[in-house]
């Protein structure tokens, strides 16, 4: 669970810093000790939801975050004397106000288990023992008592993120993480003042304004973990393929909004050509201000919230395609293990590549690869990792963990990698072994060797992928190649390309471009020793050698800043 916290914070675009905002509400949340186990918290999970229906209400004057709900709950094994649900993730902000189960059950609230300080559960105690597919309906009623990292009420703002927690659910297991247990189909009704609007999960069903203010229902379906933002939005949707796909900005822009939209409309369908349909019924983005949070932005299962700075640079492609890849990746397809930043970051940031590699060409995509682009981040890029790999943040990527650099490192390297990949097996064997993943690990957990043992079962032997993985996935660097080209006294060519780097070799397959007076040609050179020699005989007089002249290795160049 802690692992699964860890990873779904990483999605936003850059790493975040700090660990709350400035509180709002009143007082602490209420809670009692309570005797509590391991045993009793599987037994908890066993405890599934059928349906939810939240009702939500926003009053940004006051700081106030109210969830009046109901929960459909079954028993998908064993007995149980009842369930538990429980309210935040890592800090204490929300704690039930009221709760009532079945007619003859008891419900204690907040009560607070050792393992889990932060948590407030609302433990329901059956009058008799419940038997597998039985069901429980769960009405409660929560409050928030101070802001949290991506739980904040403002003036000016209001948004909750499903990591925090910030609806009542039945706790987490090994084979059940947080999202899925937090995930149901139903509807969310939110009650906001009469200028605002509201972007959630699901697909919108509509809003109507009245004297108290305005209410926005979403209905969810199929069932997703929710989150939502509210604010005085001036909102821009825009079809695709029968998908909206909205802009929510916080000033009027409408000509920023109209680029946006359409810019994430032709993002969607290129990336649905390559991993498939994409889960949610709706895409939106949507603006928050940059004082009110400390984090650039967070990808949640339908929509992304992005700081007002993030808007600044018209249609910031990267970001906004990165956030919506995480719909396959972190989303629907989940990820655990050593490297598993592997499986969602790195994968969101080469969704971004091929996004701009369709909407922009090709060589706007390697530009990207190499030095990224304003309005993103400066580290994540080939650039970005030799100064990172200069600075000793670096690691072999299946190791990444818990290094305060992972995440910068997994978008810096790591897409690279992908990018590698795809040369080396082709876009058929490549794209095809995304949408396998996806369907094979849809709604389910997957590692990095998950990923590995796809490739490798896929591609045909002479990729050298295991090679390639090892050499790309398990060591830290990347080659330093230093060539050299001598004519020889039978008019030809000796090229000799040498691995500076001080580790071993590494197994590369190098474009060498020849550039004489009838032209240029290319050239594959299989790189497999520290040392290796290539004879050519050109068809006129050389004036010119050059090594991976596409860029399509991650091997160090002058542009990238000093040799490592």
């Amino acid at each position: 669970m802690r692992s699964l916290r860890r990873f779904l914070l990483l999605m936003s675009l850059v790493t975040l810093i700090g660990e709350s905002a400035s509180g709002c509400g009143s007082g602490a949340p209420p809670g009692t000790p309570m005797e509590w186990s391991k045993e009793k918290t599987a037994a908890a999970a066993k405890w599934r939801g059928e349906r939810l229906d939240l009702d939500v209400r926003i009053e940004p004057a006051q700081g106030r975050l109210s969830i009046n709900g109901e929960w459909v709950l079954r028993l998908e094994d064993g007995t149980s004397q009842g369930p538990a649900v429980y309210v935040n993730s890592r800090t204490a902000a929300l704690a039930f106000e009221g709760a009532e189960g079945p007619a003859g059950s008891d419900v204690s609230l907040n009560r607070i288990v050792p393992e889990h300080p932060s948590a407030r559960f609302a433990v329901v105690t059956l009058p008799r023992e419940a038997q597998r597919d039985d069901s429980v309906t769960l009405k409660f009623a929560c409050r928030k008592y101070r802001d949290c990292f991506q739980v904040i009420v403002r003036k000016n703002i209001a948004l909750a993120s499903w990591i925090e927690s910030w609806y009542p659910s039945p706790p987490p297991d090994s084979a059940n993480g947080q999202s899925r247990q937090m995930s149901a189909t139903g509807r969310t009704r939110f009650h906001v003042p009469r200028d605002w609007d509201v972007v959630s999960n699901g697909k919108l069903i509509g809003r109507k304004v009245t004297e108290a203010g305005a209410i926005v229902e979403w209905q969810v379906d199929p069932g997703v973990a929710r989150s939502f933002v509210a604010g005085p939005y001036q909102s821009l949707r825009h079809s695709v393929g029968g998908r909206d796909v909205g802009v929510y900005l916080l000033h009027k822009r409408s000509g920023a909004a109209r680029e946006q939209a359409e810019t994430l409309a032709k993002a969607l369908a290129a990336m649905e050509r390559r991993m498939g349909p994409y889960p949610y019924p709706s895409y939106a983005i949507a603006e928050v201000p940059r004082r009110a949070v400390k984090w650039y932005a967070s990808s949640e299962q339908g929509f992304i919230m992005a700081r007002s700075d993030a808007f600044e640079y018209g249609a910031n492609l990267p970001l906004f395609a990165h956030e919506m890849a995480h719909g396959w990746w972190g989303n629907l397809v989940n990820s655990e293990g050593p490297g598993s930043d592997l499986c969602s970051e790195s994968m969101a940031q080469y969704c971004a590549v091929l996004a701009i590699e369709a909407i922009e060409g090709r060589e706007k995509a390697t530009e990207f690869l190499r030095f990224s682009r304003r309005g993103y981040s400066k580290k994540q890029c080939a650039r970005g990792y030799f100064d990172m790999l200069r600075h000793g943040k670096d690691a072999p990527l299946s190791k990444l963990d818990e290094q305060p650099f992972a995440h910068q490192l997994s978008d810096a390297k790591g897409h690279w990698v992908y990018h590698m990949l795809r040369t080396r097996v082709g876009d058929e064997v490549f794209f095809g072994v995304l949408r396998g993943l996806i369907r094979d690990f849809a709604g389910r957990t997957m590692t990095l060797d998950d990923v590995r043992r796809a490739f490798v079962a896929s591609a045909p032997k002479e990729a050298e992928l295991e090679r390639f993985f090892s050499d790309w996935l398990d060591r830290q660097g990347a080659p330093v190649i230093d060539s050299k080209w001598t004519t020889t006294s039978d008019g030809g060519v000796e090229v000799v390309l040498t691995q500076a780097q001080k580790s071993a070799p590494y197994a590369l397959d190098v474009d060498v471009a020849i550039t004489d007076e009838h032209g240029e040609s290319r050239h594959a050179v299989k790189l497999r020793d520290r040392t290796t020699r290539w004879r050519f005989t050109p068809s006129g007089k050389v004036t010119n050698v050059r090594i991976d002249p596409d860029h399509r290795l991650l091997i160090w160049d002058p542009a990238y800043g000093p040799r490592p």
